[in-house]
């Protein structure tokens, strides 16, 4: 892992910051919302030094506050190497000074964002990136594809900038999570030529906002000011620098293209199996109680959303004629479609409900481990749709969790207590427990 082949320096006076502002694609940006991320339980911010979360995504921070994210700001470096020539600051003192500068910074745009210190050497963060990677694994834990990591841009130009991009990346292909990137010395160094237009979205900011962040920056005075007036004490980070972060937006680098792919997409990609469907007890049994409460052998027609891996489809293919199956993940959907390969009574389709309800009567539809993923409005509008198109003599079997379901809209009780007052159909059986609640709706007479 080397640098990217960008010679500047600070001081330099680097690419104005109306260059990028005039530039065609700058009006044109996607922007990033989090409150059109479901599901997402949690923000990581991976900094290489501090001030680096400041000046990238200090905004982002912000909003993470706003929506009150569990969210975690992870700072590889002390940066005890900013001024490596100063007279008056050994690298000790300036790395514990830097310390107490982000955690500062941090509080003004997060209060409750937890700061966390790798303590690897600044400068060499590409000799340590194992030990990086262990650090934002641990701050991930197991939100997996819950998790928004945000970091330092892999083609920054700066080797601990570029090693903290990387490993991020790394980590978040493994969870299933969400990576923005952020540039930092890209707008110094950079032009229009040197941007991935296509991967670029924005966040944002409003004047308070931009205020906050102002704000922020100015908590480090270890790079905003001059720590002496000898030489080696010089100002890092000058108004030329800092211009570039004083905008109406901040601007991520979506490499991956997991802000545009589904919350459900990524966790497929990141594991082939994400909830164990096959390989659970827990699964297995609750399969198995769900399927007793169908009394009847054999059904004309049926419909599964949510099928995921399709592991309970191919044991609910034997006691149906035809079944439909679906998932908005494209990688589930394939899945679903080689387990069940050789059953020429199933199909699997990509989609989501209620939007992509297929056409047709149905006598059994299946809503396994799905509703709490729906607002309340889809939910019910779910209910409509069965309503319209649940036969006479037709079934509805719901089973959910019954545990909180953290990021998501509402939990298993809930979801049963919205369907069973919206479809207004007797209950024929059901089986509750501490662990799941499965109910078989229809007529009383079969």
């Amino acid at each position: 892992m080397t640098a990217s082949q960008h010679q500047f320096h600070h001081a330099d006076d680097g690419t104005p910051e109306g260059a990028w502002t005039s530039s065609p694609e700058w009006a044109e940006l996607p922007q990033v919302d989090l409150t059109t991320l479901p599901g997402l339980r949690r923000l990581v911010v991976v900094a290489a030094h501090p001030d680096d979360e400041t000046l990238g995504a200090a905004g982002l921070l912000q909003a993470a506050a706003a929506q009150d994210l569990d969210t975690i700001v992870l700072v590889a470096t002390d940066g005890e190497r900013s001024h490596p020539n100063s007279p008056t600051c050994t690298p000790d003192s300036l790395g514990r000074q830097r310390r107490d500068e982000v955690a500062r910074a941090v509080a003004l745009c997060h209060s409750t964002a937890a700061v966390k210190y790798a303590g690897l050497p600044d400068g060499r963060l590409v000799s340590h990136t194992a030990q990086l990677a262990e650090s934002l694994r641990s701050a991930v834990a197991d939100i997996g594809a819950g998790t928004l990591i945000a970091a330092p841009w892999s083609h920054d130009g700066h080797a601990d900038h570029e090693a903290a991009g990387t490993v991020a990346r790394t980590v978040a292909r493994e969870c299933g999570g969400i990576l923005l990137e952020y540039p930092i010395w890209l707008w110094h160094w950079g032009t229009r030529a040197d941007v991935p237009w296509r991967d670029v979205v924005a966040l944002p900011l409003d004047e308070r906002m931009r205020a906050v962040k102002r704000a922020a920056e100015a908590r480090h005075v270890s790079q905003v000011a001059a720590l002496s007036d000898r030489p080696g004490d010089e100002v890092l980070l000058g108004s030329h620098v800092l211009a570039h972060f004083d905008r109406d937006r901040e601007v991520f680098i979506d490499t991956e293209n997991t802000w545009r792919t589904g919350v459900f997409e990524r966790l497929h990609r990141a594991d082939s199996d994400p909830w164990q469907l096959a390989s659970s007890d827990y699964e297995q049994t609750k399969r198995l109680a769900t399927l007793r409460l169908l009394r009847r052998r054999r059904f004309r027609r049926a419909f599964e959303p949510g099928c995921s891996v399709g592991v309970f489809t191919a044991e609910l293919a034997s006691r149906c004629d035809e079944l439909i199956a679906m998932d908005v993940s494209a990688t589930a959907v394939a899945a679903a479609a080689a387990r069940c390969a050789e059953l020429c009574n199933v199909t699997v389709e990509v989609g989501g409900v209620p939007d992509d309800w297929p056409v047709g009567e149905f006598d059994l539809i299946v809503l396994s481990e799905i509703g709490y993923f729906l607002t309340r409005e889809a939910l019910t509008a779910v209910a409509t749709r069965i309503r319209d198109n649940l036969a006479d003599d037709g079934v509805v079997l719901l089973c959910h969790w019954r545990h909180p379901v953290h990021g998501w809209p509402l939990d298993g009780d809930e979801v049963h207590d919205i369907l069973l007052g919206a479809l207004d159909l007797p209950i024929v059986a059901s089986e509750r427990n501490n662990e799941f609640a499965a109910i078989a709706l229809g007529p009383l007479v079969l």
